[in-house]
C-alpha cells in the first residue's frame, strides 16, 4: 500500500500528465491526418485549443470566464517558443463578450448624446436652463436609483448576475419616460405662474400630478409583469425598469421636483424673470404702475419699500 501510495506521488510530480507522446507512425494514419487538419494549420503556424465551459457559456457566468482564459493562455506561452504568439477566442461566450464590450461603449455614447439633447429641447420649452438642468438631472438621479436597486435585488439578495443587455435597454426606456413626464410637470409648473411661484406649484401638483402618477405607476405594473415570465432576462428588464419608474413617480415627480423649484425659487426658471407673488397682489400698496416695475423684479420676502422716482 505503501508503495502504491509513494508511486502515485511521483507520478504526481513528473507532471507527466502535462505532455503525451506520439510514435512516428500516428503522423502518417489517415485518421489521424484529418484531426489534425482541425486544430493546427496547414503552415503549422496556427493552432486550435477547445474549451469546454462548467455551464451555459451564454450567461453572465461564462462571459466572465473569459478573461480569466485569455490572461492564462497569456501567462501558459511565457518562456516558451510561443512567447509572442498572438491568442484569439472564438465561441459563444467571446462572441457575447464582443457584443458586451461594445454595447458599454456605444451606450455611454448614447447615453452622453441622448441626455445632451434632452436638454437642448428643455431649454427650448421652458426658456429655462436651471429647469432643464433640474429635470436632466433628476432623470439621471433616477436611472442610478435603479440600477442600484436591481443590483441589490438580484446580485446581493438573490445572487444572480444581472446580463449586460439589461442596462441598455433600461436606459433606452427610463430616459424616454422619465425625461417626458418631468417636462409635462415643469410645463404645468410655467402654466401656473402667473399665481406666485408657490401657489403656481400647488395648483401643478393638484391639476396634474395625479395624471402624472397614475402614468407611471401603470407603467411600472406592467414591466413589473415580466417577473414572470420564463426567460431571466425578461424579469430582470421588467424589474430594474419598474424599479426606475416607481422612484421617478412616488419620489422624484412628487417630492424631488416640486421641493427643488420651492427652494429655488424664481431662481428655477433663470433666466426667465417671474414674478414672486401675483401682480395684483404686488401692485396694491402702490399707485402707479410705472412706480412698481422695478418692485416685480424684487425676490420673495423683500421688505417692501416707497419706489424709486
Amino acid at each position: 500500500m505503501q508503495n502504491a501510495t509513494a508511486l502515485g506521488q511521483a507520478y504526481d510530480a513528473s507532471k507527466t500528465d502535462d505532455s503525451f507522446y506520439l510514435p512516428p507512425e500516428a503522423f502518417t494514419n489517415p485518421e489521424f491526418q484529418r484531426g489534425l487538419k482541425l486544430f493546427l494549420s496547414p503552415d503549422g503556424k496556427a493552432a486550435r485549443m477547445i474549451i469546454t465551459h462548467d455551464g451555459d457559456p451564454a450567461t453572465p457566468e461564462g462571459i466572465s470566464h473569459i478573461d480569466a482564459i485569455r490572461h492564462a493562455a497569456k501567462d501558459a506561452v511565457k518562456g516558451t517558443p510561443l512567447a509572442g504568439s498572438r491568442i484569439y477566442l472564438a465561441g459563444t461566450a467571446a462572441t457575447y463578450k464582443d457584443i458586451q464590450d461594445g454595447a458599454k461603449y456605444d451606450l455611454m455614447i448614447a447615453a452622453i448624446a441622448a441626455l445632451t439633447l434632452i436638454l437642448l429641447v428643455m431649454m427650448f420649452i421652458t426658456r429655462s436652463i436651471v429647469a432643464a438642468v433640474v429635470i436632466v438631472g433628476t432623470v439621471a438621479l433616477s436611472l442610478g436609483a435603479s440600477f442600484g436597486l436591481s443590483v441589490l435585488i438580484w446580485q446581493d439578495i438573490l445572487g444572480i448576475d444581472l446580463y449586460w443587455i439589461v442596462l441598455a435597454l433600461a436606459v433606452i426606456l427610463l430616459l424616454a419616460v422619465g425625461s417626458d413626464y418631468n417636462l409635462l410637470l415643469v410645463s404645468r409648473f410655467k402654466e401656473e405662474i402667473g399665481a406666485g411661484l408657490n401657489t403656481g406649484i400647488i395648483r401643478a401638483m393638484a391639476g396634474s400630478g395625479a395624471v402624472v402618477t397614475s402614468a407611471g405607476l401603470v407603467f411600472a405594473a406592467t414591466m413589473a409583469s415580466f417577473v414572470f415570465a420564463d426567460l431571466r432576462i425578461l424579469g430582470q428588464i421588467g424589474t430594474t425598469i419598474a424599479l426606475g419608474l416607481l422612484f421617478d413617480t412616488l419620489i422624484v415627480r412628487s417630492f424631488m421636483t416640486p421641493a427643488i423649484a420651492t427652494l429655488l425659487g424664481r431662481w428655477f426658471w433663470w433666466p426667465l424673470r417671474v414674478r414672486p407673488r401675483p401682480a395684483s397682489q404686488m401692485l396694491q400698496p402702490y399707485g402707479s404702475r410705472a412706480s412698481v416695475r422695478q418692485l416685480l423684479l424684487w425676490e420673495d420676502g423683500d421688505p417692501a419699500a416707497p419706489p424709486e422716482k
